[in-house]
């Protein structure tokens, strides 16, 4: 049967009505307001008042109403109910031994020292905050895995405006991985993620600090950054490879959230193919276009799109270090003959070109 089904039967087997959480997932961005579309599985359950952009003391003054009230909930041991969703996957398991272990048995990425003790407090933090939590610990990796793509698009902006260096290609592949890192965030904000008042307020605030330790890094040295996605990222490889190959079997069990099959099956798929620098130049038939029909597709589609981060960081850094560049470079860099081609398509187009042809002869016999 369809996803709807396969989600419906969840419910029912939890004797609840979660129609208006999809089927029993989470409306996307419960404490973000902007997700809810009219006429989905997720319609959400705010006015479209809340959802409306607005200035900047009026989002943030409804921002801290809303967690306020989350924080008093939290004090008196009454948080927000979780979705039906969590209820099975709140067996789901993850051990941070076996993830270090998998990271020192493999190849390690060669950093400079301030780089490496960043990640290592990081990581281990993580470790401690989450443990025992993989989908809360998911939930905040993606919330903080937004914020390298972000820092190196303000950068990249930064030195376009003031004429330093610009590439519209590369800034275009980063907001591609800001993207893919965005939909993983939703993915685990519907498997009721982002739920706890306080993992909401440590996300938060942490990727704010994280993303001004990256726009330094990326000021003082380019391969700072991309080195630093790329240690993150190959250790998020190592964290759901972990996770789905120790939950496989309860995995394949779940239906996969409504936003995981609108972005791998159903959506735009420009931006998903734009981040895979990897990719570039192969034949339709050879792109990635991965299943999205159980939960345990989900994860490995993560993984496998953490992996493919990890190549455009690695290919980022070797060419800063003077290696060739992921993307090409500059602007206009279509061929002679396509734009000949491309310009004669029409009447106008071949009349104009005639009349430039005309006026660039002219301008030659002077």
């Amino acid at each position: 049967g369809s996803v709807g089904a396969l989600a419906g039967q969840v419910a029912e087997s939890l004797d609840a009505d979660d129609s208006e959480k999809g089927q029993g997932f989470d409306p996307i961005g419960l404490y973000t307001p902007g997700e809810r579309r009219e006429g989905t599985v997720l319609k959400g359950r705010v006015s479209l008042e809340d959802d409306r952009m607005a200035s900047a003391v009026g989002m943030g003054f409804r921002k801290f109403s809303r967690e306020l009230r989350e924080l008093v909930r939290t004090a008196f041991g009454s948080n927000v109910a979780a979705p039906k969703m969590s209820e099975l996957t709140k067996n789901l398991n993850l051990s941070n031994d076996a993830v270090w272990e998998r990271e020192y048995s493999r190849e390690q990425v060669p950093s400079a020292l301030p780089v490496k003790l960043v990640y290592d407090v990081l990581c281990r933090f993580i470790d401690v905050a989450f443990d025992g939590r993989p989908i809360q610990r998911f939930w905040f990796l993606e919330t903080v895995a937004r914020m390298p793509y972000f820092a190196y698009m303000t950068i990249l902006h930064l030195y376009e405006t003031l004429g330093w260096w610009r590439s519209l290609e590369l800034r275009t592949v980063h907001a591609a991985e800001e993207d893919n890192e965005s939909h993983h965030l939703m993915i685990m904000e519907s498997l009721g993620g982002d739920r706890e008042y306080f993992d909401r307020f440590l996300a938060q605030h942490g990727a704010i600090f994280y993303y001004w330790v990256l726009v330094l890094f990326f000021l003082v040295d380019p391969r700072f950054s991309y080195n630093f996605s790329r240690l993150l990222e190959m250790h998020a490889v190592d964290t759901y490879g972990e996770f789905v190959d120790a939950n496989a079997e309860e995995l394949k069990k779940l239906p996969p959230p409504p936003i995981a099959v609108e972005y791998y099956r159903t959506g735009d798929l420009y931006t998903f193919d734009k981040f895979q620098t990897s990719q570039r130049g192969l034949p339709e038939d050879q792109l990635r276009r991965p299943p999205c029909a159980t939960l345990y597709d989900v994860f490995s589609n993560i993984r496998d799109d953490e992996l493919e981060h990890v190549k455009t960081m690695t290919a980022c850094e070797a060419w800063i270090t003077g290696g060739p560049s992921p993307v090409p470079l500059g602007s206009a860099t279509i061929s002679i003959d396509n734009y000949e081609k491309e310009v004669q398509r029409t009447d106008e187009g071949r009349e104009a070109w005639k009349r430039w042809s005309e006026y660039v002869n002219e301008t030659l016999r002077k």
